[in-house]
């Protein structure tokens, strides 16, 4: 058995919306004391999501709300995880903030209290990307058949470089981004020089035509230097600037209350929807980028 209690306390040290504590706190302990094979073998098969969707059917629930209520009982018992690996409990609590993240997510863009990037939050549940201060990290190779070199240094493809990811929750505050990397760098205990790398719609560099130079996104930008850029028509990105909308193909919808959404309306108008994503990469000595 496990107490309601101990999953409404996780619920709030993780800061889950109040409306979303209502409907899933008590599922989640539904599912712990009604249905103890069927959570079992999700554990054992943490990445098949499809035993969730199992389980919403058998309980007669939305699959969103259901997987929500999994990864709360999911999100307790990776606290043994993360102290069996030596992995400070800030650090254990700030990686399972993602899963509010998403939660507010799916409460904007599909209406409901639920969870449906089920499996980005896996690699949290496994402690295989970890959240430092603002910023998300994890160790992956470099670019296959790429090779940059800079400051003496030099990075070819398959190297060990570490990956960062930008959490949606608040601003991207120029001295928040350097003490996440001062945070990387000591929590994958680096010496020397560090590679790291960034994919993201954040490093377009036809961003600069319309960010400001306040923009704390063009100063996000400004630390890499850019190995690679992707170009599409109406990007999938899209609804991480303007939230839900009728369409991603007319900005006559889209909202205008921010800088950025007006500028992007701008940049998307004159080049027939055309924008993409970057691929970046700077070197960092534990307290500073080289330039």
């Amino acid at each position: 058995m496990i107490c309601i209690d101990k999953i409404k306390a996780f619920a709030e040290h993780i800061g889950l919306p109040e409306e979303a504590q209502i409907l899933a706190v008590p599922l989640s302990e539904r599912i712990f004391n009604e249905y103890p094979e069927e959570y079992a073998a999700i554990r054992e098969k943490i990445q098949d999501k499809e035993q969730i969707y199992a389980l919403a059917e058998k309980m007669n629930e939305e699959q969103d709300l259901v997987m929500l209520a999994v990864c709360l009982l999911l999100g307790i018992d990776a606290e043994a995880l993360y102290r069996e690996r030596g992995i400070a409990e800030d650090i254990y609590w700030a990686s399972m903030r993602d899963i509010t993240i998403w939660t507010k997510t799916c409460m904007k863009m599909r209406g409901h209290v639920g969870l449906y990037e089920y499996g980005w939050i896996t690699s949290f549940l496994a402690a295989s990307i970890v959240r430092l201060h603002r910023l998300e990290f994890h160790i992956i190779s470099f670019m296959d058949n790429k090779t940059w070199s800079k400051a003496g240094v030099t990075v070819n493809g398959g190297d060990p470089v570490i990956n960062i990811h930008i959490p949606e929750d608040g601003p991207l505050l120029p001295e928040d981004v350097i003490e996440s990397f001062r945070r990387a760098y000591r929590y994958f205990n680096c010496t020397g020089i560090q590679a790291f790398v960034c994919h993201s719609w954040l490093l377009y560099p036809g961003n600069y035509e319309f960010l400001s130079e306040t923009s704390n996104i063009r100063k996000f930008m400004d630390n890499f230097d850019l190995i690679t850029r992707d170009e599409y028509q109406y990007s999938s990105d899209l609804w991480r600037v303007f939230g839900p909308c009728p369409s991603y193909r007319d900005t006559s919808v889209f909202p205008r209350d921010t800088g950025l959404q007006r500028g992007m309306i701008r940049y998307l108008d004159e080049h027939d929807f055309t924008t993409g994503s970057g691929y970046g990469i700077f070197l960092f000595d534990g307290e500073h980028i080289e330039k």
